[in-house]
């Protein structure tokens, strides 16, 4: 028992001294440390700002209704009756009468297969609100393409569901204020300079790991669990006479 506990102790003391030697060699590289996380930020920075498009997304809401009333009361059964026809207005919008409309709008020539792939139609929760969006590198291009969309698709809407009527909610826009949603420039350089900085470190540490050479007295001792008898002194050659 004590034997077991002696050896546990021996073996948390060697970890011990383990992680001091990484952390102090570490240390001692401390400025590659910091060159490379700077690098690496740098690297990351410049990709990020002049390498990789921005992309805008603007979006509009609209609120769909089972109900062919004005009244201003919304009941609950018709609420649910909404929800479960979301996926039958995601088809709508998308259908190809709308799609037609928006291309011959916009005088834009694209297959209606890639104009379905930049659009976006999606419940809100579980509320009969539908969101209609569009990811695109070109701003004014997002912020008309749902415009469009929006305009179209309601008409549809009322005309295949016939009890159904749909009202703005959100008028189009550009999300984030108009600024670009990615790429973060702030994230990626901070993920860069962590990848330098780690890359650094891990390079730093495996090279301390392979390096199999004893520096000082104490590594021997702390290594073999053996005393230092004698030790043999390294004199240049230039002392003796030798060139």
């Amino acid at each position: 028992m004590n034997e077991n506990l002696n050896n546990r102790d021996k073996n948390q003391e060697e970890y011990n001294v383990d992680l001091m030697l990484l952390f102090g060699v570490l240390r001692k590289n401390l400025i590659w440390l910091i060159i490379l996380s700077i690098i690496g930020g740098g690297l990351a920075y410049s990709v990020t700002r002049y390498l990789i498009p921005e992309k805008y997304k603007a979006t509009a809401t609209v609120i769909i209704n089972n109900k062919s009333t004005d009244s201003q009361y919304i009941y609950p059964s018709e609420i649910q009756s909404s929800q479960d026809l979301a996926e039958l207005y995601s088809i709508i919008i998308k259908a190809d009468g709308v799609l037609e409309q928006v291309k011959e709008s916009m005088e834009i020539d694209i297959s209606n297969e890639d104009l379905k792939k930049s659009i976006d139609v999606s419940m809100v929760g579980d509320t009969q609100v539908v969101e209609i969006s569009c990811v695109s590198t070109n701003p004014d291009y997002a912020l008309d393409l749902v415009t469009q969309f929006v305009y179209f698709s309601k008409p549809m809407i009322r005309e295949k569901v016939e009890a159904g009527s749909v009202k703005d909610l959100n008028e189009p826009a550009l999300s984030n204020n108009g600024r670009p949603i990615s790429p973060s420039i702030r994230k990626n350089t901070l993920i860069g300079a962590f990848l330098g900085f780690f890359f650094c470190a891990a390079f730093i540490i495996l090279k301390q790991m392979l390096n199999t050479t004893f520096k000082t007295e104490a590594e021997v001792t702390n290594t073999l669990g053996i005393p230092v008898l004698g030790v043999v002194p390294f004199v240049e050659r230039k002392e003796f006479g030798v060139k």
